[in-house]
């Protein structure tokens, strides 16, 4: 990710008209981005016409004009000079599409419904939707969220093959699991073992039908949870995705915990920060002033100049940051808006 700057954009609707897709790209393109990951698969249809998926019910009027969003947001994107790296929201389900390969039982956040990691059905559904992308469309790179188990699989199918691999009882180390992890490791490796393969199978899928395109995940890396399966660190050093972005939200940057993670990769340069522009009121979320957010790209990019910078949110991007973010490539970037002050990495 040396020399990229990207940004993230969760929302469909300022990339699948042809003139949000202007507007998007030319304010990006004016705040010094050239990697533009926009969400292509949110858990619920489509943002291209699939032979695989329905498409999403936010874009019916797209489906019925037979207009292309995601080519002409790619299409527009290199002419400007900018790579486009779909996202794919893994194994977050937010519809009732395919409940043959829904987790039973599970819910994420009280709401939303979660994909059976562990069913080799739902595996090659999805490696299949974004091999579907990389395939018939330009794409720079790909970008894989929700890659992690997200629940425990209650199934027989999994109860059978839990037994089968370990020889033992996957409803009684369930219960177990839940007060003392480490005293399950044959449930700590089935969940890491399914989550890996299908890292994995993605990242084989995209490489034979085009190996330059760049493979990248979104993780907390530094924080050990078992039931999720994460790994993260052993995807980018067993060469199954290119880049780690390590999301990190807070006003100030962990940099004992960046470097923590560093210290564990063959390249440490494979990490990339995904910094956040907003803060969370109770009302929503404000964007952050443009003053911190240059602050912030410049110390990540003084500590870690070749890993390249990344920003969450699209729609959190003021204008205030916009003008901020001209000043990126100057020496002192802090002297133009004012006094300098401590670069937000703790």
């Amino acid at each position: 990710m040396a020399g990229k700057r990207a940004i993230l954009d969760e929302t469909f609707q300022f990339w699948t008209t042809r003139e949000a897709a202007d507007r998007t790209l030319s304010r990006i393109k004016e705040a010094g981005f050239n990697v533009y990951i926009p969400v292509v698969w949110y858990g619920a249809g489509t943002t291209w016409p699939s032979r695989l998926a329905p498409w999403d019910r936010a874009l019916t009027a797209q489906a019925a004009t037979g207009f292309d969003p995601l080519r002409y947001v790619i299409e527009k994107a290199h002419a400007l000079g900018i790579e486009v790296h779909p996202w794919f929201t893994v194994v977050l389900r937010r519809s009732d599409l395919f409940p043959e390969f829904a987790l039973q039982g599970v819910l994420e956040g009280g709401k939303l419904g979660i994909f059976d990691i562990h069913n080799p059905r739902f595996r090659a559904w999805i490696t299949d939707l974004i091999v579907e992308v990389v395939n018939n469309y330009d794409v720079d790179g790909v970008n894989l969220d929700y890659i992690r188990a997200m629940g425990m699989c209650r199934t027989a199918t999994c109860g059978d093959e839990y037994h089968a691999r370990y020889q033992r009882d996957l409803e009684k180390d369930a219960l177990l699991f839940r007060v003392a992890p480490r005293m399950v490791p044959s449930l700590i490796e089935y969940q890491e073992s399914a989550v890996t393969g299908l890292v994995r199978k993605i990242g084989e899928a995209v490489r034979a039908v085009k190996p330059r395109v760049l493979i990248s995940a979104d993780a907390y890396p530094d924080l050990t949870d078992y039931l999720n399966g994460q790994n993260s660190v052993e995807w980018v050093n067993r060469g199954y995705i290119d880049v780690l972005f390590r999301m990190d939200y807070d006003k100030s940057i962990n940099g004992p915990g960046t470097e923590a993670v560093r210290s564990r990769l063959k390249n440490p340069d494979r990490l990339t920060i995904i910094a956040g522009n907003y803060d969370l009121v109770q009302d929503g979320a404000l964007p952050r002033s443009g003053r911190w957010l240059l602050d912030t790209f410049h110390g990540i990019a003084s500590r870690w100049p070749q890993s390249g910078v990344a920003l969450y949110l699209y729609n959190q991007l003021s204008d205030e940051q916009v003008e901020a973010l001209k000043l990126f490539d100057r020496r002192r970037p802090a002297d133009d808006l004012g006094a300098p002050r401590d670069v937000p990495i703790r």
